[in-house]
């Protein structure tokens, strides 16, 4: 089913590169062609990251518009997205080209920052774009906009706009509601507002968020999946949107969402 597949790792670890490797010799086997680098753009048809849920982000954001399948297979901490343990690694990934998988579709915040209607940059979220103060622990001020219509002012530690995916991450530690992944939504939730009145509010996904940051403030900061940040100077806006293109992931044949959040999160243990 899958002829060519892309091989990613995770940066500077050399048991990611092991595994790799180990992963690569179990394809070839099989007379499926490996590519890395440059090439898995042009030539694969579905990509497996050998790494953890970081390693997975970066990868969605990379290759979203190219519409190639991705496949986690997890060394990292929590494996929440890189769901294939590595102990069960050649078995499952043997499934997977026998078309024995599950194939789930993801949506994507898309990003600009804006100034005076000029648009200053775009990025990409898979789980969430956070707002917050870059270099101390003051509040920061702004307006939140929902379809160009004015919602709140806030003054708070910074605002998560999440989508689905990301409702199980920061979001969730600030308060949000978890989000089935097939649920169309974005997520805006508050974190530590100076007020009780704000709580975490669901929009329709094709709305459009906008953040605009006050001119009482400095010193503002974007970050995206946890790992691009953005400075964000005072009158300047975070323009918010679902991307045109979905990211699909794969997972075992007996994929299981709640089953994941009772494992990984431990949702609804008995204390």
């Amino acid at each position: 089913m899958f002829r060519t597949i892309g091989i990613i790792t995770k940066p500077n670890d050399p048991n990611s590169d092991k595994k790799a490797a180990e992963l690569s010799t179990l394809l070839e086997k099989k007379n499926v062609s490996v590519v890395q680098g440059e090439k898995i753009s042009e030539q694969a048809d579905l990509i497996i990251v050998v790494g953890g849920d970081g390693s997975l982000l970066n990868a969605a954001r990379t290759f979203v518009d190219k519409k190639i399948p991705i496949l986690g297979i997890n060394l990292g901490h929590l494996g929440f997205l890189a769901d294939v343990p590595m102990s069960n690694m050649e078995e499952i990934v043997s499934e997977v080209l026998n078309g024995n998988f599950i194939k789930e579709q993801r949506h994507l915040l898309l990003c600009q920052i804006e100034q005076d209607g000029k648009v200053l940059g775009q990025y990409l979220a898979l789980n969430d774009a956070v707002v917050h103060r870059a270099d101390s622990l003051r509040m920061i001020e702004f307006d939140l906009l929902i379809d160009d219509k004015f919602v709140s002012n806030q003054r708070a530690d910074g605002l998560i706009i999440t989508t689905p995916t990301g409702s199980t991450a920061y979001a969730l530690s600030s308060g949000g509601p978890i989000m089935h992944p097939g649920v169309n939504a974005i997520g805006v939730v508050s974190i530590c507002p100076h007020t009780m009145s704000h709580r975490p509010l669901l929009v329709p996904g094709e709305s459009e968020v906008v953040v605009h940051i006050k001119e009482s403030d400095e010193g503002a900061t974007v970050n995206f999946d946890g790992q691009t940040s953005v400075p964000i100077s005072a009158r300047q806006d975070i323009r918010l949107k679902q991307h045109e293109s979905l990211i699909h992931l794969l997972h075992p044949q007996d994929y299981d969402y709640f089953e994941i959040i009772r494992s990984k999160l431990h949702w609804g243990a008995k204390l």
